[in-house]
């Protein structure tokens, strides 16, 4: 920054004040500061005296007597940019907002490139909220010094206290490649890019901070938790264990690496890490939950459900050890012991949307309809566009026999996705069980079929439509192919059968109904299909 004549005068009366009369050698000036000396008039030693009174004053927070002093040297001599420029800092202090801007504006019209001006105005500019004026002197003071990160990163500030998040991002970044020394600038970037969710943005900037200090395991976990996201899990399993050679293994690293390998589908692994995480702290609720839920995809209920009940003991205002608790019961068929378990909280979580879902999917598993649309309604009133919740609702809504209910839930079901194959399918089953619209219920079973082509309930359901509508041998071939893809449904065998039994294949009906009879033996009519005699 050069000094104007008042400024240079300034210092090197204080150093002659601080050096006394002892012999010093003559300080090293910048050559610029000796250029503008050398080439400018002396300023009017008058009002250098004011001047220097002046900075007294103010550094006696004086600010009246600091302005008096300031006057007189501005009368003295009123080429001079500094003088404004206390003026304006002074002006300020006392609450004259306006002129102190105005002597501010008359010190940069007499030096464009008076550095402190410009601050003070910028910096009076940001407290009386007139951004826009700021970010001016903040671009004016770049082209001055082109090289200081300074002044890029407080009009990133700016742009960031007005929301502003692309443009504080850019800023900030800009900072940095002006200033490499300047990390805190890409610190903030990857700040303003997780707050306001641009992952990707985080992602690149986090892999930057690695790359300038690889051993920061606040870099390394941060990034390691974005690529986790993009599912890029071996990168990420590389990047835990270096950490954990840093800081040695702890909870966190170990529960972030059973979180990669849950994600990976891994789940043997998933669970040796969380076992791990558990051991060195058994009061975390998040590793009791997803021990538990791991439990539950490896089909070991009950150990899932061990550490269920220990989530509940730990915190039962957490809903996630009722919900598993109840999980672990359903996957062993207990319904009643879920209903047992959600019923006793499903009012304390009233807006947890998986108590009111899994209670009601309890009660429908229990063929107890009208309690289970109490709660599957509460569930949908929770989540609206819950798809498990409709098909649900169609579902029951047909078994009552409500099929106008039932109609409209399957037409918003395919209307709002055209890609939802179970709504086709069951749509067209719950018409052609009617001997309804036979005709369209074939087109909508074909586009199940078409968006799942192996699934044999769907071929189950096409053929079943096609026998109704007479086409007996199209009818046997995809019934025939329904079960050649799955055997153990009983209903497709008993369609199998109806179908021989139709082309005067009687004893094969019989071999087929009587299969069927294995899987269903309480129906009294496949009973009679199977043993007619």
């Amino acid at each position: 920054m050069f000094l104007n004549k008042y400024q240079y005068y300034f210092v090197v009366i204080l150093i002659i004040l601080i050096g006394g009369c002892s012999q010093h050698p003559e300080p090293v000036l910048d050559q610029s500061v000796k250029q503008i000396v050398e080439n400018d008039q002396e300023p009017n030693p008058e009002a250098l005296k004011h001047f220097m009174d002046a900075q007294l004053y103010l550094s006696q927070n004086n600010y009246p007597m600091a302005i008096i002093e300031l006057q007189d040297a501005l009368r003295l001599d009123p080429t001079v940019s500094s003088i404004h420029v206390s003026l304006g800092e002074a002006l300020w202090k006392l609450g004259k907002v306006d002129r102190a801007e105005d002597h501010l504006q008359s010190a940069l019209s007499l030096d464009v490139n008076d550095i402190d001006a410009r601050k003070m105005l910028a910096d009076q500019y940001i407290i009386r909220h007139l951004y826009d004026k700021a970010v001016e002197q903040f671009d004016a003071l770049h082209k001055i010094e082109p090289d200081v990160a300074e002044h890029i990163i407080a009009k990133a500030e700016l742009a960031s206290a007005r929301l502003q998040w692309d443009r504080a991002i850019q800023l900030y970044r800009e900072a940095y490649e002006i200033d490499k020394s300047m990390i805190v600038a890409l610190e903030k970037a990857t700040e303003l890019a997780l707050r306001s969710n641009k992952l990707q943005t985080a992602r690149e900037l986090y892999g930057q901070l690695v790359k300038i200090d690889g051993r920061n395991v606040e870099y390394l976990s941060a990034y390691a938790d974005l690529i986790i996201m993009e599912e890029r899990y071996d990168e990420a399993t590389e990047i835990i264990d270096k950490i954990m050679e840093i800081e040695g293994n702890n909870k966190d690293r170990l529960f972030q690496s059973g979180i990669i390998f849950y994600q990976k589908g891994q789940l043997t692994y998933a669970l040796e890490f969380f076992i791990k995480a558990y051991n060195a702290d058994n009061q975390d609720v998040h590793i009791l939950h997803f021990i538990s839920t791991v439990y539950f995809e490896l089909d070991q209920p009950d150990s899932g459900k061990v550490f269920a009940v220990k989530l509940i003991e730990l915190d039962p205002e957490d809903p996630r050890g009722f919900i598993n608790s109840a999980l672990a019961e359903m996957n062993k068929n207990q319904f009643q012991e879920a209903v047992n378990i959600l019923l006793a909280v499903v009012d304390t979580f009233k807006s947890e949307y998986a108590i009111q879902y899994l209670l009601g999917n309890a009660f429908y598993q229990q063929k107890n309809n009208e309690e289970a649309l109490i709660f599957l309604n509460r569930a949908l009133n929770i989540s609206p566009n819950s798809r498990n919740v409709l098909h649900t609702l169609a579902i029951i809504h047909d078994a009552m026999l409500l099929w106008a209910k039932s109609d409209s839930l399957y037409e918003n079901l395919i209307n709002s996705d055209s890609t939802d194959a179970q709504a086709y399918n069951n749509y067209a089953y719950s018409l052609v069980e009617r001997d309804e619209r036979l005709e369209f219920a074939l087109q909508i079973a074909m586009q199940a079929i078409t968006l799942a082509p192996k699934n044999a309930a769907y071929l189950d359901t096409y053929g079943w439509i096609l026998f109704k509508l007479g086409k007996n041998d199209d009818a046997l071939n995809y019934i025939q192919h329904s079960i050649e893809l799955e055997n153990t449904n009983g209903v497709v065998l008993e369609h199998l059968g109806d179908v021989l039994m139709r082309v005067n294949r009687k004893n094969d009906a019989l071999e087929y109904y009587r299969k069927a009879f294995e899987f269903d033996n309480n129906n009294d009519t496949l009973k009679y299909k199977a043993f007619p005699e």
